[in-house]
């Protein structure tokens, strides 16, 4: 008897009670761009891997939770193939319907996909320095033509309130210009050739890549149209 009393006790000994017994909740898994186009590739066809037109994610200011990436496949109407990934892993893979059909001329590969860190830490530097609120972005990483400049667009915005675009170097996450969120008015010179040149610049770019396409942005960028379904 003596002895199974020991033994109970030890086993006793050896089992945390109930209320010391803690679970750690699972952190949402952030991914960079390059470790969601990674995931995504994935998803698609091996001929399709290396062929990409579109990376777009939303988030807080210091990372992205949800990306979609949208790689170029001819078999499809859009020619788009586009990926979810989210927290890490993908959610959904379907053919891009955002209203418009990709070109074979303005694929890029994913060696020139970089990180988003520079990027968003290149927009949060740029919101601090002119006192630009804001709680959530949009990262775009696009091309609309042949000669545009390869770059990070990230919006900024404030609930759903646009405060801009900061617009990053893509090839080493350098800031290059800002735009409002309305259009860039270029009249009335000021004598600064400079600055009037990058406000055009910026003015086309913004144009070039958010209008004309019809549709909400994100269901162009992500490639998912619900609202005339």
């Amino acid at each position: 008897m003596m002895n199974l009393l020991v033994v109970l006790t030890l086993a006793a000994l050896t089992i945390a009670p109930a209320e010391a017994q803690t679970t750690t909740p699972t952190a949402p898994v952030l991914s960079s761009a390059n470790d969601a186009v990674n995931i995504a590739r994935a998803g698609v066809d091996p001929s399709l891997r290396d062929h990409l037109v579109s990376v777009y994610g939303i988030g807080t200011p210091a990372a992205i939770q949800t990306w979609w990436v949208i790689f170029y496949d001819p078999s499809v109407l859009s020619h788009g193939r586009a990926v979810t990934v989210n927290n890490g892993q993908i959610a959904r893979t379907y053919e891009a319907k955002g209203g418009v059909v990709y070109s074979n001329f303005l694929i890029f590969a994913n060696s020139q996909v970089t990180g988003t860190g520079p990027a968003l830490a290149a927009a949060q530097n740029y919101a601090a320095e002119h006192a630009l609120a804001y709680d959530n972005v949009r990262a775009l990483l696009r091309v609309t033509s042949i000669n545009q400049a390869f770059r990070w667009r990230v919006q900024l915005l404030n609930g759903s309130t646009s405060k801009g675009f900061v617009f990053v170097n893509a090839s080493d996450g350098t800031f290059a210009m800002y735009a409002p969120p309305s259009s860039i008015s270029t009249k009335g010179g000021t004598g600064t050739g400079g600055v009037a040149g990058d406000a055009r610049r910026a003015a086309n770019d913004v144009k070039n890549t958010f209008l004309g396409i019809g549709g909400d942005l994100q269901e162009f960028f992500t490639g998912e149209r619900t609202v005339d379904q």
